[in-house]
């Protein structure tokens, strides 16, 4: 198999050598952020891991945040992984397929995408939470839509195939008394669509997650706002993507699961305490946002989620219960002892 990292890492070495200048002019036209630093060293590697070898499919890896900064820190390096990420994985159909032919020994899916496979026999569990959903539902200013309630009898229009935001707010939608296949008219269109049909009120609500929802509500801030999002609330501290390991891979490398889970929970500090670092490694990539609306997005995103073990099938049985409130399993399904068959328990 093609490894897609080494022209990933030749691209960062290069783009790294690049960041001091192209920090120092984010700075001077930011408006005086705080002093900003990369670390120009490396972590010493942790001897107490062997050498080991995984193969992940993760979705639209080349605008992960957090995949970003772990290959671009040398975070698996760090913890003897020798991680090799498929290549033009860009959705978690895709992902899944990938999982299934044996292409791949781990993926990055959200627990949405997860939970209706999972359930159905999957044989994967879940290791480490990636990072919340980030989640937003957009309305028009000029419209009279200030709760969840106002949107009954309306148009929400989504993204095609994008069951996980749809399963979101209809769980936020079933807690505020609506049923969201009766009283919601779901709208599925292009992504380019979305924004025009929601000024022109054909649709009077449109869903979406970061990076693209934020790209939207930064560009059109004045004509939109936020009306409900997993930013506040119990969903503030809850993970949404997470990385699963396929069990027969798992059988045969027992030892992998706590380096992996500890290099992605490293990862994910690293971008917490260097937000303004991150925004412009990623400005480079992301091509619709520079490096200011990144880092405004990241601090209006909730940080360093990563849920292991106990944590981590807490908040799956939680997903479960929701699901029961949607009718889509057995409201007689003990939630927490399926949560905990579905997650890996590892030492830290």
């Amino acid at each position: 198999m093609i490894d897609p990292n080494k022209d990933k890492k030749s691209l960062i070495s290069r783009r790294k050598a690049l960041l001091g200048l192209g920090g120092s002019v984010f700075l001077a036209g930011g408006g005086g952020y705080a002093s900003y630093r990369f670390f120009s060293h490396k972590q010493n590697p942790i001897h107490d891991f062997i050498p080991q070898s995984i193969r992940i499919a993760w979705p639209k890896s080349e605008t992960d945040s957090l995949l970003t900064i772990a290959q671009s820190e040398e975070i698996f390096k760090k913890y003897a992984l020798n991680v090799t990420i498929l290549p033009n994985i860009q959705n978690h159909i895709q992902a899944l397929d990938a999982l299934k032919q044996k292409l791949c020994d781990a993926t990055v899916l959200s627990v949405l995408d997860w939970l209706p496979n999972l359930l159905s026999g999957m044989k994967a569990r879940l290791l480490v939470g990636i990072g919340g959903g980030n989640f937003r539902l957009l309305v028009a200013r000029k419209q009279r839509i200030d709760r969840l309630v106002d949107l009954a009898g309306l148009k929400i229009a989504t993204r095609r195939h994008a069951n996980k935001e749809r399963l979101f707010f209809s769980i936020l939608l079933r807690r505020k008394g609506l049923n969201p296949e009766q009283n919601i008219k779901w709208i599925e269109m292009e992504q380019e669509e979305l924004l025009p049909a929601l000024l022109s009120n054909q649709v009077q609500a449109i869903i979406g997650y970061d990076p693209f929802i934020w790209e939207i509500l930064s560009h059109a801030e004045k004509e939109l706002f936020e009306l409900a999002g997993s930013q506040s609330g119990s969903w503030s501290k809850r993970a949404n993507h997470i990385l699963g390991v396929n069990n027969q891979f798992l059988t045969q490398n027992p030892n992998i699961a706590r380096p992996l889970a500890l290099s992605i929970r490293e990862a994910s500090k690293w971008r917490t305490q260097h937000l303004q670092e991150a925004s412009i490694l990623l400005a480079d990539q992301w091509k619709d946002m520079n490096a200011k609306q990144i880092l405004a997005m990241f601090k209006n995103e909730n940080q360093s989620i990563t849920p292991i073990n106990n944590q981590l099938w807490e908040q799956v049985a939680q997903y479960i219960d929701e699901f029961k409130l949607l009718g889509k399993v057995p409201n007689d399904l003990d939630s927490s002892k399926t949560a905990k068959q579905f997650c890996i328990a590892t030492h830290l």
